[in-house]
């Protein structure tokens, strides 16, 4: 809230629901309320509307100038107790970025849909506000979840109930750890390439959670874009596949550039191989090459 030139606090409302039950309190306990005045097309104009009837009542001293403040208060007993949020820890990175990517896309696309239609009506009543600003800590991420719910036109009961939802949605996310186990602590290189391997996917490729020029950000970026994944068969193939070409690259980067080749011998002169390896103190591999290159040096000496 803040203050009016005379003194009086004003009201400030971030839902229709919060209009509505200053409306209604000030109706219940300002008996000469006029009920035709609350009335808006906006949670702005309501809540303008609100705020002129309160301040004619409190120059007719028939409410209290401090009676903005008693209103906040009782509607801030409406909501939910904190304690129902406690699971969802502002220390936790992963949990708060599936979290806040979760509810940003799904309460701004409110055509999304969902096979759960319960889920589906609750998301589409969050307040998509605190989203529109992409935030990049914990802390804020975590108020933005919050004020989603305290802001939304879900009441108590109905915000306890989608919280249980994605609780047990977190809890089963929160099992899989194909990811978070293989990617390497600071190892930026590997998030790097991780990045940049879900961006480059072509075949039902995921959207990256957000996207960050900070490489400090890319190993939580690929954990939230499979994070949020709903679809378990596509994101296990994902991951194999993402896996394997890193080892692949990783082979490829470790053998310099070599191939692998066959060739067959007899006995004989395997053991005759061994033996100059041997003498040389060379591995097979290093004593093929090293004979090859002189008998080619003495065919070309210019070369």
């Amino acid at each position: 809230m803040f203050r009016s030139n005379v003194d009086v606090e004003i009201l400030e409302a971030n839902s229709d629901r919060e209009c509505t039950f200053y409306a209604d309190y000030l109706v219940q306990q300002i008996r000469s309320t006029a009920t035709k005045n609350l009335q808006g097309r906006t949670v702005e104009e309501r809540i303008k509307n609100i705020n002129t009837e309160l301040d004619l009542l409190i120059r007719k001293k028939k409410a209290p100038k401090n009676f903005a403040t008693q209103m906040t208060t009782a509607f801030a007993a409406t909501q939910l107790p904190h304690s129902y949020f406690r699971w969802i820890d502002k220390l936790d990175s992963r949990l708060c970025h599936w979290l806040w990517c979760y509810l940003k896309k799904h309460t701004l696309d409110k055509d999304q849909e969902y096979a759960d239609q319960g889920i589906h009506r609750s998301l589409k009543r969050l307040s998509s506000q605190p989203f529109l600003i992409e935030k990049d800590s914990n802390a804020d991420r975590h108020t933005d979840i919050l004020n989603a719910f305290y802001h939304s036109e879900l009441d108590a009961k109905q915000q306890q109930d989608l919280l249980d939802s994605l609780k047990s949605m977190w809890f089963e996310i929160e099992e899989d750890s194909s990811v978070t186990s293989w990617l390497e602590d600071n190892n930026v290189a590997q998030w790097q390439w991780a990045y940049s391997y879900l961006q480059n996917v072509k075949t039902r490729p995921l959207p990256l959670a957000w996207t960050s020029h900070k490489d400090s950000e890319k190993r939580d970026i690929v954990i939230a874009t499979i994070d949020l994944s709903n679809n378990q068969d596509r994101k296990a193939l994902l991951i194999d596949k993402m896996k394997k070409a890193w080892s692949q690259k990783k082979f490829r980067e470790k053998s310099n550039g070599k191939k692998p080749y066959s060739i067959s011998m007899t006995q004989n002169t395997k053991q005759k191989l061994n033996a100059l390896a041997e003498e040389n103190e060379l591995k097979i591999n290093e004593m093929v090459e090293q004979l090859i290159q002189n008998e080619y040096q003495r065919r070309n000496p210019s070369a």
